[in-house]
């Protein structure tokens, strides 16, 4: 078979083509950890509660009340890459559980009004879906604004137990207010 792509002078060796492999520039990066909530115009995410129920640790994240809330769809960010544990409906909203990384971090957004990504109870038999860190993963709960949200770090004693996510919050960045503009150029 007859290589288009090869290049006698390429240093990866005559067996592969100059494409065999990632540039390193082009590999994925660890992205730095996101607030679940961006600012809405002038309206930045706020803390409306701090949760401590038994051994859950967690934080109700939303807006100033405005009259006009009703008529807004806010979107609640993935804080980082990761995979689906658990995306179902529940009483009280959606609900969605992302690992990061292998047994490193886990986050749960509860209470939402919508999900957007692909219901998952932790069959053996499907795979996960994967989401990157600020993809959308559902709406937040309408007037006023909120998502609960909680914290787990691995340990190998206790499995994923919840830390305090507000220090963590401080840290963190927060998404775009409006998404990046496309150049004219990709447009077309």
């Amino acid at each position: 078979m007859i290589d288009l792509n090869y290049d006698p002078n390429d240093p990866t060796g005559p067996r592969r083509s100059r494409f065999w492999r990632l540039r390193n520039d082009a590999r994925i990066t660890t992205q730095p950890w996101r607030w679940p909530l961006a600012r809405l115009g002038d309206r930045e995410p706020l803390l409306l509660a701090e949760g401590v129920n038994g051994a859950r640790l967690g934080a109700d994240l939303g807006y100033e009340p405005m009259p006009f809330d009703r008529e807004l769809y806010v979107p609640v960010y993935a804080a980082q890459d990761g995979t689906v544990a658990i995306a179902t409906e529940t009483k009280s909203g959606f609900f969605v559980s992302i690992e990061h990384g292998y047994r490193t971090y886990g986050t749960t957004y509860a209470q939402m009004s919508k999900m957007f990504v692909a219901p998952y109870y932790g069959q053996t038999n499907r795979k996960r879906q994967r989401v990157r860190g600020g993809d959308v993963i559902g709406y937040a709960t309408k007037s006023p604004i909120t998502v609960r949200f909680e914290l787990w770090k691995w340990n190998d004693q206790d499995g994923y137990a919840a830390i305090d996510p507000i220090a963590q919050l401080a840290e963190w960045v927060s998404p775009p207010a409006r998404p990046v503009a496309i150049p004219e150029k990709q447009a077309a």
